[in-house]
């Protein structure tokens, strides 16, 4: 691939994806689809994210990944979906580096990715699995450090139980994430690669 060519390329998706980031982020119902009043949003925003990761590579995936960040440090300010995103993602860390690392991540493996069609396939399903993870468990995790006592509260729970409780009150919401980027980023990714390659020639 030629160097212009390759520049021109990843800045225009970037550029895309970006702007698909910000549309997810602020309008409703659209990247933050909560179902049940209290509970945590379900995102689609890691789509993006992921997709874009395995595209573009580690550097521009941990950019999607912090852009997803900020817009959810926004969001806890001017439009939170839940009592909880108003405790945790008000917080530039939680908000930010668990979506910088999906990025990262998702990036750093797609790297590795095999030539052969069903194994590129089953890859692309397995770097979605475990970037989604990453996300909720690093959001989990900084939550009962940071917050524990606080959002023990909410859940009305004691700060040892709160983990437990918080895994049984994302577990819906992971599932259907991790179902949605193991069937959805393959499916996108790949005839946006095969596109990559052959306007590369």
């Amino acid at each position: 691939m030629k160097p212009r060519f390759l520049n021109t390329y990843r800045m225009s998706i970037l550029a895309v994806l970006t702007a698909l980031l910000l549309i997810q982020g602020f309008v409703p119902m659209v990247g933050n689809l909560t179902l049940i009043p209290g509970l945590p949003a379900i995102t689609t925003i890691h789509l993006t994210v992921i997709i874009g990761a395995i595209i573009l590579g580690p550097r521009d995936g941990a950019i999607l990944g912090a852009i997803w960040g900020i817009t959810s440090l926004i969001r806890a300010y001017v439009m939170p979906t839940d009592p909880l995103a108003i405790l945790i993602f008000r917080s530039p860390i939680i908000a930010i580096l668990p979506r910088l690392l999906v990025g990262l991540i998702a990036g750093s493996l797609a790297v590795k990715l095999p030539r052969a069609p069903t194994k590129k396939t089953l890859m692309m399903g397995l770097i979605a699995i475990i970037s989604t993870m990453v996300n909720t468990g690093l959001v989990i995790g900084l939550t009962w450090l940071f917050y524990q006592h606080q959002a023990a509260g909410l859940y009305h729970t004691s700060a040892n139980q709160l983990i437990w409780v918080m895994l049984s009150a994302f577990t819906v919401n992971a599932t259907l994430e991790i179902i949605a980027a193991a069937i959805l980023v393959p499916a996108i990714a790949t005839p946006l690669l095969r596109f990559k390659r052959t306007t590369s020639k």
